[in-house]
């Protein structure tokens, strides 16, 4: 056979079978095909994330900022807190309490953080955050309302020796300004924790929430006059260990070092007690006069350093 007609005898086959199809396509047009839908995100982050217990049943559709400034202590507060046992305090530019125990307390915070309750001015303002192993100290937070997070003036920072014994504090607090703005919408926590989840950046699949989210209050930004505007801001906690704030209103996220806000927050006391510095400290026990005070502070600067990297 020739190569001429081999091919005319492949073009007929073809052709044969091009007309079967059509005809066969034309007879059955509504042949089913299956589509595979993306995965929901919801889904996605349900079946990824553990601990969804932990997100708030009802939480708020509607959250106002809160406008803040600091707290300056009355005559008033300064007996109340001279009449605390067991110390012996001063008050630096009328508002951080800095304290130091007369002995050593034995108090187990993390079993009881409320054993310290009747050694702390104002105590029940504030709640229990957690120990930061790293530096042995023991965090609380102001609560105005809600839980104010790692704000400088806003906090209780219990310092623990070597053997576990209480032996100085940190505070400072806010109040709430005069003004307030109106309440406004607010993002739901799921909704945040999925754009945590699907940043790629912040939390992965298997990861678990191990505390119950709630919201709280974070700074945005100070006012000329002193006041801070703080955001409503929803905390996650991450296997136990990594901390992420959301902006309720914007979804802004904020992560925070316990260990760094600790150092930062003594060194800002440190500063304080330089002679350049010009800070205005004042003892609250009324009989001291400027040697004993400035005893106090070297004491106090001494246990900073012998405590400081305590493991």
């Amino acid at each position: 056979m020739q190569w001429g007609q081999i091919k005319t005898l492949f073009i007929l086959c073809f052709l044969i079978l091009d007309i079967f199809l059509l005809h066969h396509f034309i007879n059955n047009p509504k042949t089913d095909y299956e589509y595979t839908e993306e995965f929901p995100r919801e889904d996605d982050v349900r079946n990824n994330v553990n601990g969804l217990s932990n997100l708030p049943e009802n939480p708020p559709a509607q959250e106002a900022m809160l406008y803040a400034e600091r707290r300056e202590l009355s005559a008033a507060d300064l007996e109340e807190i001279a009449a605390l046992p067991e110390q012996s305090s001063i008050v630096i530019e009328g508002n951080m309490i800095v304290s130091m125990f007369n002995d050593p307390l034995d108090l187990d915070l993390e079993e009881n953080p409320e054993a310290v309750a009747s050694y702390i001015w104002s105590f029940s303002e504030y709640e229990y955050f957690g120990k930061n192993e790293e530096t042995n100290t023991h965090i609380f937070f102001q609560t105005i309302e809600r839980p104010i997070y790692f704000n400088y003036s806003a906090v209780i920072l219990v310092q623990e020796n070597g053997q576990g014994e209480l032996v100085n504090y940190l505070q400072t607090s806010l109040i709430k300004a005069e003004e307030q703005p109106e309440e406004e919408e607010i993002n739901q926590p799921f909704d945040e924790l999925s754009g945590l989840y699907f940043s790629g950046s912040y939390i992965s699949s298997g990861d678990e929430i191990t505390s119950e989210v709630q919201l709280g209050y974070h700074n945005l930004l100070p006012l000329p006059n002193g006041v801070q505007v703080l955001a409503p801001t929803w905390e996650f906690e991450i296997n136990e260990k990594d901390y992420f704030y959301v902006n309720a209103i914007e979804s802004h996220v904020t992560t925070r070092n316990t260990s760094e806000f600790i150092e930062e927050m003594r060194t800002t006391a440190d500063q304080y007690f330089t002679d350049r510095s010009g800070a205005d400290i004042e003892a609250v026990n009324d009989s001291w006069d400027r040697e004993q005070v400035e005893d106090f502070i070297e004491d106090l600067i001494n246990q900073f350093t012998e405590l400081n990297g305590v493991e």
